[in-house]
């Protein structure tokens, strides 16, 4: 059986709303992601910072 990757939550760092969810690389483990995503409430692209599982 094949190794799952890490599930991991977006955040929106402007209105603290989980907008996104993604699979990580098992490489990229001890980095946290940031990600320029957009955000459905804030209406515009924001930066996106992952969270606590």
């Amino acid at each position: 059986m094949a190794k799952k990757k890490p599930f991991i939550k977006l955040q929106c760092k402007e209105c603290k709303r989980i907008n996104y969810f993604i699979h990580k690389s098992k490489k990229m483990v001890e980095e946290k992601l940031e990600l320029k995503k957009f955000c459905k409430w804030c209406r515009k692209h924001t930066l996106h910072k992952e969270m606590k599982k």
